[in-house]
C-alpha cells in the first residue's frame, strides 16, 4: 500500500513539474513576442540602441545625396496609380 501512495506522489509531482514547465514556456514566448513589438522597453534599452547605431566615418545616421530633382521624381508610371476602378456587385 505504501508503495502505491509513493507512486502517486512520484506521479503527482511530476505532473505538477510538467505543468509548471508548460506555463514557463508560454510565458516565455508571450514575453519574446512582446519585446518584439516593443512593449516594456524603457529608457535604458534606447539608450542602449543608441549607442549601437552604425557610424559613417565621424558622421552618425544615413546621408541622402540625391540632388531634388531625384528626391521629387514620380515613382509610378503614367498607367500605374494608387486608384484602382470598380464595379460594386450586389
Amino acid at each position: 500500500m505504501a508503495a502505491f501512495f509513493k507512486f502517486i506522489l512520484i506521479v503527482g509531482f511530476l505532473v505538477i513539474v510538467a505543468v509548471a514547465l508548460t506555463f514557463f514556456w508560454f510565458y516565455r514566448k508571450i514575453h519574446n513576442i512582446a519585446r518584439s513589438f516593443g512593449v516594456g522597453k524603457g529608457k535604458g534599452n534606447d539608450e542602449k540602441r543608441k549607442s549601437e547605431r552604425k557610424t559613417y566615418g565621424n558622421r552618425t545616421g544615413v546621408i541622402d545625396a540625391r540632388t531634388p530633382e531625384q528626391v521629387n521624381r514620380k515613382i509610378f508610371k503614367d498607367n500605374e496609380g494608387e486608384y484602382v476602378d470598380f464595379t460594386e456587385v450586389d
